[in-house]
């Protein structure tokens, strides 16, 4: 089967970090954290990339900026993630992008970059500049139900929860990916009934702490909204989730089922009579699924309706 990709995201906000050096911890400090080895391998390289082909095998290990991209052609510059590469990071990220990049994989044998070992992403738009969404992109390929398995889904969380602890997000989660950086529900909303404000990150991401953004299998709720859902002991007692925690800033962490692959059907459905309070309204509806696609764990009810709202 083709892999697909699975979504760690935090949604963080300028009022009380700065959103530069979240913005560096979030590349240098994650990848350090998940790949030392590999992060030592390429520290001694300089910091302009080398163009043409690399050695089959080896390493490899990016570092890109981009820039504009709305009403022009985006502007992308690259280093090499060594040390000099992240002190040129750390110069760029003073004034953040729209989008920045770290990369580390493995040359194929034609010396092109093939297998990706990790890849983190950090994006920014102009329509809502005091919010980042931070990215580690994963697979599911791992995800086949053994010991080993488990133990990979367990650093995903281990990874996601050292930052959420330290920054108080306003939305996170765990999911399959969608779009860039979409949720589930905000993917099936149809852009023919709902404008982009209600359905597109870049729009929705200014918003997390009114409406939450979407559920899967790890949601990470706002304080502001973990109140009006009753706390932790009124989540805890829905039965929704495996997990129930309080994060330092007020935030829940809910983890609906032990293994990734466990949630689909009947805990996707009460994760969503659960949660749907404080879900952002709309009515999403199924889009054919091809191959390699992503598939969308959703309630197709509008969780206002659910919810009572309306």
């Amino acid at each position: 089967m083709t892999p697909l990709p699975v979504d760690l995201q935090l949604d963080v906000d300028g009022s009380a970090s700065d959103l530069s050096e979240v913005a560096y911890e979030w590349l240098a400090g994650v990848s350090a954290r998940l790949l030392p080895d590999e992060r030592q391998q390429l520290a001694p390289l300089p910091a302009r990339v080398t163009k043409g082909l690399g050695e089959p095998g080896s390493l490899f290990g990016v570092l890109a900026v981009s820039r504009g991209g709305i009403t022009a052609p985006a502007k992308m510059a690259e280093r090499n993630c060594s040390a000099s590469g992240l002190s040129w990071l750390r110069k760029e990220l003073a004034d953040l992008p729209d989008m920045a990049v770290l990369d580390i994989g493995v040359f194929d044998e034609m010396g092109h970059r093939g297998k990706r070992l990790l890849m983190l992403v950090v994006r920014r738009h102009p329509v809502s500049p005091q919010w980042l969404r931070l990215s580690v992109l994963e697979s599911d390929e791992g995800l086949d139900g053994s010991a080993e398995s488990l133990r990979l889904q367990q650093g995903w969380l281990e990874t996601l929860r050292t930052y959420a602890e330290r920054w108080d997000p306003g939305f996170g989660h765990i999911s399959y990916g969608h779009g860039l950086g979409a949720t589930a529900l905000e993917d099936c909303l149809p852009p023919r009934v709902y404008p982009p404000e209600q359905r597109e990150p870049e729009h929705t991401v200014a918003e997390c702490r009114r409406y939450l953004r979407g559920y899967s299998w790890l949601t990470i709720v706002p304080k502001e909204l973990a109140a009006q859902l009753g706390g932790q002991v009124a989540v805890t007692e829905t039965g929704a989730f495996s997990r129930v925690d309080a994060l330092a800033g007020g935030a829940l962490w809910l983890q609906a089922t032990e293994r990734f692959e466990e949630f689909h059907d009947d805990a996707v459905t009460r994760v969503f009579g659960a949660l749907a309070p404080v879900l952002r309204p709309g009515l999403p509806v199924e889009i054919p699924r091809y191959r390699g696609q992503s598939p969308h764990l959703l309630v197709f009810e509008d969780a206002a309706e659910r919810a009572g709202k309306r």
